[in-house]
């Protein structure tokens, strides 16, 4: 994908300008919410949404060998580089073939021939990558929510659904817009639980109890993380009222909350969330609270073996 991309900038480069396409409106009717929505949904929503799948991946990584810093640092470049270049693609292509509210067609039509395979190599297998991973962790996260279903079931059902849905926004209806709104309300979602979780990391020192982490998946109750019945109730109500809020001012082509009044008709929806969010679950916190003890050497040995096996 990064030599099509790469042929792609040559491909295109004759024809690159920094005018807008003719004749096309801002979708939200004016710069300032439209700029705002580009933001968050070309800018914003890929970080938030990779952020809660960072742990299906990290666990792998050994901690004897790389620091919580150094996995952070290739997290954080890896979601910059990963995401920002198609975004930057997508922005430079989009410009260069003149493309408003349809890109695909402007983009093939502005394609020089040699470049037409290519770029029907990347339309047909660019996401195949992006979708093994998405299935991979859409299994993952069905199987701990459902500890019933083991990890092939609960794989083959997102995957059952997920193509019911590809098929259905493509013959049924324009899910272009339905898919804007969707990374929208998942960012105003997600983001208290991006606040909350790296406030109780630096609260807790970053040292957690593996074997107790690992009581839901095992199908058992109890340990450090229980709390009532397996829930922390000042975190949920926390992350509940960040999304609350951030659901009443989101501005999507589908919907708009009823806080945007406020904020100048500007979708605020994900740095009001993750603040409320974030303050909510600070001020909830019991003050001078223990935190867990470090785990033992062997603890840590024993997630050594498991992040390996």
């Amino acid at each position: 994908m990064t030599a099509l991309l790469l042929l792609g900038l040559f491909a295109y480069a004759g024809e690159f300008t920094t005018a807008a396409p003719p004749d096309t409106p801002y979708l939200l009717g004016s710069f300032w919410p439209t700029w705002a929505l580009a933001a968050v949904a070309a800018g914003l929503s890929g970080p938030v949404a990779f952020i809660t799948l960072l742990g299906d991946y990290t666990r792998y990584i050994s901690p004897a060998r790389h620091s919580s810093r150094s996995v952070l640092r290739a997290t954080c470049v890896g979601l910059t580089v990963g995401l920002l270049l198609p975004q930057l693609f997508g922005t430079f292509t989009a410009l260069a073939a003149r493309a408003g509210l349809d890109y695909a067609g402007p983009l093939v039509d502005a394609a020089p021939g040699w470049y037409l395979l290519p770029l029907l190599l990347a339309a047909t297998a660019g996401s195949v990558g992006n979708a093994g991973l998405m299935l991979y962790s859409m299994g993952l996260d069905l199987d701990a929510i459902v500890p019933r279903a083991s990890r092939v079931r609960a794989t083959a059902l997102v995957a059952v659904v997920a193509t019911g849905f590809v098929f259905a926004g493509h013959f049924a209806w324009d899910a272009q817009s339905a898919m804007t709104s969707f990374v929208l309300l998942l960012t105003a979602v997600g983001t208290p639980w991006a606040v909350i979780t790296p406030i109780a990391h630096v609260r807790l020192g970053g040292s957690y109890d593996p074997e107790a982490l690992q009581v839901f998946n095992r199908r058992s109750r109890g340990g450090a993380y229980w709390f009532r019945s397996g829930w922390e109730p000042r975190a949920a109500f926390a992350w509940a009222a960040g999304a609350a809020v951030g659901l009443a001012a989101v501005s999507t082509p589908l919907y708009e909350g009823v806080l945007l009044g406020l904020t100048g008709e500007v979708d605020c929806s994900f740095v009001l969330s993750g603040v409320v969010g974030g303050v909510v679950y600070v001020a909830l916190r019991p003050r001078g609270g223990q935190a867990p003890s470090a785990p033992s050497a062997s603890s840590a040995s024993r997630q050594e073996r498991a992040s390996v096996s």
